[in-house]
Formats: C-alpha cells, sequence, structure tokens
C-alpha cells in the first residue's frame, strides 16, 4: 500500500479520456464520419481536444449548437466500436496500473462517457480495474462529485484514502467536491496552470509520475 506524506492511499481513480488513453484521433475521426451522415460540418483536433471530459450530447451542443434525441443510439450502433478499437494507451498506462495492483491499490475509472465499460474494454483495460464508472452509471456527472464518491463505494474506500487522476479541470473540481486528492494531467487539454487553478493537489505530465506521489517509485 502507497502513501501521500502521512496518510495511506488504498485507491487510485483515473480519468479515462487523454490520461489512460489517447483517444483524440479516433474520437476525431468517429465523429466527422458521423457528421457527414447527420449533415454537420466536420470537427477539428483542436474542437474535440477542448471538448475532452464533457458528456456526449454536450461535446455536439459545443460543435453544432444541439443535437437530436436519435444521435446518441445511432452514433453507438454505427461508430463506437470503431471509436474505442482505435484508442492509444499512453506508454506508461500499463506499468503504472501493474504497479498500483502489485501495492494492492484498488483501482477505478472515472468518466463521463456513456457506455464506459464497453470503451475500457475495448481498450483491453477492464481486468485492470477493480470498478468503472461512467455517465450512465450517476445522477450527475463530473464536475458534480458524485462518479468520484460513486467510485469510493465500490471499491471500499474513503475520500481521505485515495486520488484521483484527471486531464481536465471537470476532474479536478470533481475531486474537490468529493474531498478527494487530485491529480491533473497535462495529457489532456488543459495545463500546469488550469489545472493547479481547479485546485488539483499535484499536476503530473504523464501518468507514471503518479507512482512517486503515493509512494511507489
Amino acid at each position: 500500500m502507497g502513501s501521500v506524506g502521512a496518510k495511506r492511499v488504498r485507491a487510485a481513480l483515473l480519468d479515462f479520456d487523454m490520461t489512460l488513453v489517447d483517444s483524440l484521433p479516433a474520437i476525431v475521426r468517429s465523429t466527422n464520419l458521423f457528421a457527414d451522415d447527420i449533415g454537420r460540418p466536420h470537427v477539428t483536433r483542436e474542437m474535440v481536444l477542448s471538448s475532452i471530459g464533457l458528456p456526449l450530447e454536450d461535446t455536439w451542443v459545443e460543435f453544432w449548437g444541439g443535437y437530436e434525441p436519435q444521435w446518441p443510439l445511432e452514433y453507438q450502433e454505427r461508430y463506437k466500436e470503431l471509436e474505442t478499437k482505435s484508442f492509444v494507451l499512453f506508454p506508461d498506462t500499463i506499468a503504472t496500473l501493474e504497479a498500483l495492483k502489485a501495492a494492492s491499490i484498488k483501482t477505478a475509472v472515472v468518466t463521463n462517457r456513456w457506455m464506459a465499460k464497453f470503451a475500457v474494454a475495448n481498450s483491453g483495460l477492464i481486468e485492470r480495474f477493480d470498478a468503472v464508472v461512467g455517465a450512465d452509471d450517476v445522477e450527475r456527472v463530473k464536475p458534480d462529485p458524485e462518479p468520484v464518491l460513486k467510485a469510493l463505494e465500490l471499491v471500499g474506500a474513503s475520500p481521505d484514502e485515495a486520488v484521483y487522476v484527471g486531464d481536465t479541470t471537470l476532474d479536478m473540481l470533481s475531486a474537490v467536491g468529493a474531498k478527494v486528492d487530485g491529480v491533473g494531467v497535462t495529457t489532456g487539454p488543459d495545463n500546469r496552470k488550469t489545472l493547479a487553478g481547479a485546485g488539483a493537489w499535484r499536476v503530473i505530465d504523464r501518468l507514471g509520475e503518479l507512482l512517486p506521489l503515493i509512494g511507489l517509485g
């Protein structure tokens, strides 16, 4: 079991997109294929990056000013598998998860994705986590603390025994609301200053830098 200063860490909660996996190229490709289907303009890499962390419907509001009720199901049926199978793990994702498991630290994915278990499974990571909490598992998504608190309940840890790693201000705000130490990682849309301003306890530049923060490296 690792430690953060004088405290013991029993659980490491992690965001999914741009924290564990580089999903950006896959999301851009699938979104633009769907845009062709529904007669909407293509999105750019920068547009998608700025929307990382938002629920799917909210990204469409950002891109196209709104969405039709049938779009989420249509997108999932046509492109969800294509999208998720194209994700690329960050270089130190596996090594970090293996180190956490070796230290008997519980792990959970906490994401605003719908069908989060499907995405985690298609990325080859499902067996490495004790729990997965997505948008369809809670009433209120991040930045509300509910997803983080739900994950803590599932892994049997209290807020002071956990850290939550994520790449967006939504992640850090959710951690703050849950009274969990948030670790911002700069592999997503937000930089060090922005993550710190949202309440991050620490900010790192790659996932593997989490380990020394919890006494594992």
